[in-house]
């Protein structure tokens, strides 16, 4: 993802593709139901005013998220942003303590607390509240927690989440290419392909990632969560972003964290049968 948005050339927002990644995830979402017959399924959802109402909240979450990352990535802030997903599993724990009255053991509670001293070292030591990183964590785990409550299966729920802000998002696509800020009609051969892809960036990694909770252990799952921002990590470093030893104490308050809550995940994990078909404790 960090590629694909720094192959736009400057003169292009993160507006412009936020807007463009929603709006083309509605269309291909839409021949997707429509191809599977589940269209019926989506539309159903709209019987039911509390669920449409959860669903308009997770569009305004995950749309911030879409385009903070965004800014993030075409703005040489990648490093924030991988911040923000390394501190994501964390701020799920928390939320799962305040919302869905989860108790924590002492090496989850010893997780939450070295990543809330990071995220402190960064706001009083460096002198620069991790905004992107905050933001990013917030509006994702937040998106998280209402997807887990809502009854809405994962693409009928995404599609109708696309559905409630396309007219604004098609609407601001048009004035933009009417007031020549829009690079859909008038841009280079490879941004209209960049701009028209958008929606396969987003519907690809959430129908995979859908695919894949049904099928490994959610602990697996939350483990292959951190490739993504340790890949965000490295990228930052190679496209030479700076970081001061107080950002890297930071990064380290919020390993250590994870590294906890690895180690408590690890250990819970599910038995194992031996060859003799018995099961083996954790």
């Amino acid at each position: 993802m960090p590629l694909y948005f720094r192959a736009f050339p400057a003169s292009v927002s993160a507006f412009e593709v936020t807007f463009h990644r929603i709006g083309w995830t509605f269309v291909l979402l839409f021949g997707v139901l429509v191809f599977t017959g589940g269209m019926p399924r989506a539309f159903a959802l709209f019987k039911n005013p509390k669920v449409i109402g959860t669903l308009f909240l997770s569009t305004l979450l995950i749309s911030v998220n879409w385009l903070v990352y965004a800014w993030a990535a075409m703005n040489s802030h990648l490093a924030d942003a991988a911040l923000g997903y390394f501190i994501n599993p964390l701020f799920n724990v928390a939320l799962g303590v305040v919302f869905l009255r989860e108790r924590l053991n002492k090496w989850r509670w010893l997780a939450v607390g070295l990543a809330a001293v990071g995220v402190l070292n960064q706001i009083v030591v460096v002198g620069e509240p991790p905004w992107i990183a905050l933001a990013l964590a917030f509006s994702f785990g937040s998106y998280g927690l209402l997807r887990k409550t809502v009854a809405a299966e994962a693409t009928e729920g995404l599609f109708v989440e696309t559905l409630l802000v396309a007219p604004f998002i098609f609407g601001a696509i048009f004035w933009m290419e009417m007031h020549g800020a829009g690079h859909l009609l008038s841009g280079t051969l490879s941004t209209k392909a960049l701009l028209l892809v958008g929606g396969v960036t987003i519907a690809a990694p959430l129908t995979l990632f859908a695919f894949a909770a049904r099928r490994i252990p959610l602990s697996v799952l939350g483990l292959m969560q951190y490739i993504a921002p340790s890949a965000q990590f490295a990228m930052a470093i190679y496209f030479g972003e700076k970081l001061s030893l107080g950002a890297l104490t930071t990064f380290g308050f919020i390993w250590a964290g994870l590294a906890l809550y690895t180690f408590d995940l690890w250990r819970k994990r599910p038995a194992t049968p031996n060859k003799n078909g018995k099961k083996l404790s954790a």
